[in-house]
């Protein structure tokens, strides 16, 4: 079964809204901070820091790890050469 992005993503909104009205009923009302007790806001935190997390590597890894789309296809000196 294979699913379609709008699908995807109306699935994803939906376990975000179940898990904000999960938060909102059954949260520990004893936070010490002020932002723990803004509903959502964990959920927020946790979606923005994944994704922060996911560009951020990529920015930092594509540079190091990408090759160009010949790289093992330039011939070399000194190879082995099925040629002769």
């Amino acid at each position: 079964m294979k699913l379609q992005k709008k699908q995807v993503y109306g699935i994803i909104c939906a376990i975000v809204v179940l898990a904000a009205v999960l938060e909102f009923f059954f949260a520990h009302p004893h936070y010490h901070e002020w932002y723990h007790e803004t509903v959502g806001f964990n959920i927020a935190f946790g979606f923005l820091g994944g994704w922060l997390l996911i560009i951020v590597s990529k920015m930092l890894m594509m540079p190091l790890l990408q090759r160009k789309e010949d790289y093992y296809d330039e011939e070399t000196d000194g190879g082995d050469d099925d040629d002769e």
